[in-house]
Formats: C-alpha cells, structure tokens, sequence
C-alpha cells in the first residue's frame, strides 16, 4: 500500500493541502497562513440546506456486476457515488483527508437540486453514525449556491463561513485528536482561507469514503443537482492511534478486514444509475453523472515517491 509523506500533506498541527499550498505559495509548498478571522465562526444553515447522510443501501440495475475487473466490489446506494473501505471491526480509522475541486452546478432545470462532496468516517452500511467535511453544490430556483460545511450525524451540518467557488480547491480532514475528540478542518487552497472545528463525538470508526451525494432535505432524499464531473485528487485515511500524526494510506490501498467499495448512485426505483465513479487510479477517481462511469483522470500524484 502505497503512503504519502506526512511533509507532503501536513505543516505542524495544521492541515496542508500539497496542490492549494502550491497554487497559493508558490512552487516552495509552504503552508498557506489562515488571514484573520479565517478560520472564521459557523454560520447558521439554511433552511432548505442540504444534510448529508449515511448510505441509503440500494440495489444495482439488472445486468451489473458486483465485482469489478480491479477486484473491488461494486454497490449501489440511493445516495452515494464514490469509494469506501467497510471494515468489519471497530476503532479502526482514525482520520481521513481529500482534495477534490467544487464542481459547478447547473442551474437551467427548474425547482432545486443539491449534489454534496465529502470526505468522512462511518455511515456506509454498519453503522448510522458519521463525522465529515465537504462542500455543496446546489440550484436553487435557478440560483447557483456553493458552500462548505462540517457535520457529526445526527446533530445538523454547520455551515462555514468559508466563500467558495465552482473550480476551487479544498481539502477537507477528519482526525481523531485524542480518543472521542475530533477535528474537522476544510481549508480552500484557492483562497488561502480555513475553517476548522473541534468536538466530542463517539463512533465505531469502522469505514472511511469520499463521496458525491445527493443530500437529505426535510428529511427526504432530494434531487441530484446536475453539475460537471466530480474529480477527487486524492483520498487517503489513517489507522494509527488517536493522537499521533496520520500515517497516510492511499483510500484505494489494502486495509485488514476492509471491503473496498465501489459505489453508484441509483436512482428511486433502483433501476438506473445515476451518478457513477471512473476507475481509481493510483488514488484518484472521477463521479460523473448519468449511468456511465468517465474515464479515470491522471493522477497528480502519481509521480510523488513513497518513503
């Protein structure tokens, strides 16, 4: 299994995103400094906002794989599009992290539409708990709307006070500090600017996914935002003891006991597939809508040595 450098993807305590240190920075990669007031207070949800939430466990259309060409297993959920490693024990992941860009959301249909990007632990098909950081895309009345949030289910998603933009940059983490203490950091390297928020919460820690998601909405699943491809730059997880720093392993990798998942969103009656993940390459991956997988991207870290 392949690891990152720590240096390649921390500065101190502090998150860094290698790509938006970069983009910020310079070719040096030093971290990007939070301006003041950047890691800035929640700001309250809307009403209408879109919760993001466990996997609703669905089945695949007729004539689909389960297994595939990669040995990964393919699911389907009425939810989720993305990947995830499902172990079959407890306090195993401790933190996650991924890098992807906000993908803009098409605002031409009427009504509204949500189409949420995440990193988290928990909530794919063992467990109802779940702690996350990512990003919304949503068409409001033909209003474009984008922001990020953190969330620990069942508690309400608190809204960020980061402005982000379709083609940004974020990276998002969820670490487990010290045992039931958790950090969850969303950093827009476009931007330079962070938000993180710390609390208690207990999980079983059994399953770590980076996913594109149609959200609940009053509690009912809500329509899939229509929006470009989804390209996830990197997902990596850790299962070192809380409190030490990460040891990085690519989310594509082989963890002890886990299930790496493929996952497609179907629609309500389970017969189509509505949004659907490329192949993983390396540690990057693509969701796209509609019921053909896009073609996987080039990784940008694939040229990145392994220590």
């Amino acid at each position: 299994m392949k690891r990152m450098t720590a240096s390649a993807l921390l500065a101190a305590t502090a998150l860094l995103p290698p790509l938006a240190a970069a983009a910020a920075a310079g070719s040096s990669g030093a971290a990007v400094p939070a301006a003041a007031g950047s890691s800035g207070a929640a700001v309250p949800a809307a009403a209408n906002a879109g919760v993001a939430g466990t996997a609703i466990p669905a089945r695949l259309p007729a004539g689909t794989s389960a297994r595939s060409a990669d040995g990964m297993t393919r699911v389907a959920t009425a939810n989720w599009s993305g990947y995830a490693q499902v172990g079959k024990k407890t306090k195993q992941f401790t933190a996650a992290m991924a890098e992807w860009y906000v993908p803009r959301v098409y605002t031409k249909k009427s009504g509204d539409q949500y189409a949420a990007d995440w990193v988290g632990i928990d909530g794919a098909f063992n467990n109802d708990k779940l702690v996350q950081a990512g990003t919304t895309s949503e068409n409001i009345g033909g209003e474009a709307k984008y922001y990020a949030w953190t969330e620990i289910l069942p508690a309400s998603a608190v809204r960020t006070s980061l402005a982000i933009h379709p083609g940004d940059l974020m990276t998002a983490e969820v670490r487990e500090v010290a045992t039931d203490k958790w950090k969850m950091t969303v950093v827009d390297g476009t931007t330079g600017k962070t938000f993180a928020r710390a609390v208690s919460y207990t999980t079983p820690e059994q399953d770590v996914e980076a996913v594109h998601e149609r959200p609940m909405i009053s509690g009912s699943l809500s329509a899939l935002a229509k929006t470009d491809n989804v390209e996830f730059l990197g997902v990596w997880a850790s299962t070192f003891a809380p409190g030490r720093p990460p040891g990085w392993e690519y989310i594509s990798g082989h963890f002890p006991g886990a299930t790496r998942d493929r996952v497609f969103m179907v629609n309500h009656g389970g017969g189509a597939i509505i949004a659907a993940p490329s192949a993983i390459t390396d540690n990057c991956f693509v969701v796209a809508d509609g019921g053909k997988s896009p073609p996987p991207p080039t990784c940008e870290y694939a040229a990145r040595p392994s220590p």
